[in-house]
């Protein structure tokens, strides 16, 4: 360690009644002992910041308040109010022993006073204090400690969280100025040092610098980075000839600053390795002191001492775990981003018809939940979203599809509701009937029924008319080697007969299968060991309604939290007016809303509120604008 220091007493006075007669020996052997003495009251408000103060109370004054507990009591308040300890002066008769023994006694005087025993009492009942305010400063430091560690890991905003470090730094050791230097690789592979914080008077919350330092130990920050010791500086201007490292007077010349005491300590990580440095500037009185002039630095401020550097130390190394515990937060977040896009590219391989759906979806959805975020009044006046939720509902909209890679490839593409393939085997059996039928009028009878036919394949509803020409196509036949056959087979009547859309039910229930596939899919990843622990639960409910009639579980009301309801709006807007389905022409952003409106808000089944709010703000003009 390289430092300069000047060793300073603690300060303190002694403080007695005016009444109280010390005798002019006792006085002068103070005076000359160079121990401050002033008649005044309790409590003494001394003109110093951080003096201590030994009182001295005649016996006969501390009995005159009454009773042994309320004298007990009011020794106890004189140690509690302030820095102070108590000196009774009795009679040599007295015979109040368990004055004496009382803990806050610092001292006991007998009358007449002597001016020795009064000096030697006196320096040890200053001392016995200054142990005691050391010991109980270095309590409150341990426990400041303490909080400032779990702040730090709490912390997840890395601007935030380099400027809480040196706040605090600053703040435990009285520093006007303070400063952040974290160790990194530059473009050539060199290690270098980037200038990430600096604070400067009790008020500034830092400005984040960003430059990019050489690692050089003419510098303070370069020395302790590479050398990996500590820098104790009294006055910046007169750093000693034979040390490595000079100061900068730029910064002081161009801001008409005056850097005195200068403390920087190393950061290290849980391996013990250099990941930074702290350097504080300005040792003050009181923190919230302004420094005003370079004169007024000059004359106020005091050198760095020994706890400050162990307690700059303590902070720096919990500093530094924590910034790499954010480092290693962020690849974590970084392995889920990679993680969530693979899953989201693989979802879209396999159903090439719903590309840039999910996505779509998470934009959508966390555009609806910055919107609620912005609303002060109404329905959403305390409901919000931190930039972890932002995620958790990124994440579920992105993955809640995902389940599609348990569903059969074909279901993806139906666009009409015979399977592939089966359309062109009744053409050709229309054909053959329409070559064996004879007469004019039934041929063109088959082939209307083989108009009607090709129509009840696309994806629209059943009219009662198509519903009785099926009836009547049940019952038709044709002749192939093998004798009379239907001209269309259960199977093809039933997927003829489907009411809307294109799947049957056996396949509507496969594709609702992917629902619950997701969830469980989801549910094997540690989201728990995360802070978005809520994406299974959130992806699995997005085809839930609020009247109970969505499916796999029948949720409804309350039982559909927030996020899952602007989920289930993203998804239905989007499935609305997407321009990539097989199965239907891209809908109009109008049509689309008045269909969620009628169809669904005024059905009970997705919440008005936030469909209001989704129109009235215009959530979906981004992600439409990106379609165009």
């Amino acid at each position: 360690m390289i430092a300069s220091t000047i060793a300073k007493d603690s300060a303190f006075v002694l403080v007695y009644p005016h009444d109280l007669e010390l005798g002019s020996a006792a006085a002068a052997a103070l005076d000359a002992a160079g121990i401050a003495h002033r008649g005044g009251r309790f409590p003494y408000a001394y003109d110093e910041p951080g003096t201590s103060v030994v009182y001295l109370i005649d016996e006969a004054r501390l009995l005159s308040l009454g009773p042994r507990k309320t004298v007990e009591h009011a020794l106890e308040l004189i140690g509690q109010a302030q820095a102070a300890t108590t000196l009774v002066l009795a009679p040599r008769a007295s015979r109040n022993g368990w004055l004496a023994e009382n803990p806050h006694v610092g001292g006991w005087l007998v009358a007449p006073l002597d001016g020795s025993a009064l000096i030697a009492t006196v320096r040890s009942a200053a001392a016995m204090l200054a142990a005691r305010e050391e010991l109980r400063a270095a309590r409150g430091e341990s426990d400041r400690l303490i909080q400032i560690g779990l702040a730090l890991s709490a912390e997840r905003d890395i601007a935030k969280l380099q400027q809480t470090i040196v706040r605090n730094a600053r703040e435990l050791t009285r520093a006007d100025s303070g400063s952040l230097y974290l160790l990194e690789d530059g473009q050539d592979g060199e290690r270098v040092l980037r200038f990430a914080v600096a604070q400067t008077g009790p008020d500034d919350s830092g400005t984040y610098l960003g430059a990019v330092l050489p690692l050089s130990r003419t510098s303070i920050s370069g020395y302790v980075a590479l050398s990996g010791e500590t820098v104790r500086i009294d006055d910046a201007y007169r750093v000693p000839e034979n040390a490595e490292y000079r100061v900068n007077r730029s910064f002081d010349v161009a801001n008409g600053y005056r850097t005195m005491s200068v403390l920087a300590v190393p950061m290290r990580d849980h391996n013990d390795a250099i990941v930074g440095v702290l350097m504080l500037i300005n040792r003050k009185p009181e923190f919230n002191l302004v420094l005003t002039s370079a004169a007024h630095t000059e004359e106020v401020v005091q050198p760095f001492g020994e706890r400050d550097e162990h307690v700059l130390l303590s902070l720096a190394s919990q500093a530094g775990v924590a910034l790499e515990n954010k480092a290693l937060l962020d690849s974590i977040q970084e392995l889920f981003e990679q993680f969530v896009r693979a899953s989201v590219k693989a979802i879209e391989v396999r159903d090439k018809s719903t590309q840039g759906h999910s996505s779509r979806v998470a934009d959508l959805t966390v555009l609806q939940a910055e919107a609620v975020n912005n609303v002060e009044a109404g329905v959403f006046a305390n409901l919000r979203f931190d930039q972890d939720q932002l995620r958790e509902m990124r994440y579920a909209s992105l993955l809640h599809d995902f389940g599609k890679v348990a569903v059969p490839e074909y279901i993806f593409g139906k666009a009409k509701k015979l399977p592939d393939g089966r359309i062109d085997a009744i053409r050709l059996r229309f054909l053959l009937a329409i070559e064996q039928t004879k007469g004019d009028r039934e041929r063109a009878e088959l082939r209307k029924l083989l108009a009607m036919v090709e129509n009840a394949n696309e994806p629209r509803v059943i009219s009662a008319e198509m519903g009785g020409a099926l009836d009547a196509l049940a019952r038709m036949t044709y002749r192939d080697l093998d004798g009379e056959r239907p001209l269309l087979d259960n199977a093809e009547l039933e997927f003829l007969n489907i009411p809307r859309g294109s799947l049957s039910a056996d396949e509507r229930r496969k594709m609702e299968q992917h629902v619950t596939q997701s969830f469980y899919f989801l549910r094997e990843i540690p989201w728990t060991k995360t802070p978005w622990r809520h994406v299974p639960e959130m992806a699995y409910g997005h085809h839930e309604h609020l009247d109970g009639t969505g499916y796999p579980r029948g949720l409804k009301g309350a039982e559909i939290v927030p996020q899952v309801r602007m989920l289930t709006i993203s998804d239905i807007f989007d499935a609305l007016t997407a321009n990539d389905r097989p199965y239907k022409p891209a809908m109009p952003v109008e049509r689309a809303l008045d269909i969620l409106v009628r169809e669904f808000a005024d059905r009970g089944k997705v919440d008005r509120d936030l469909l209001d709010l989704f129109i009235a703000k215009r959530v979906y003009e981004p992600v439409i604008a990106d379609l165009m």
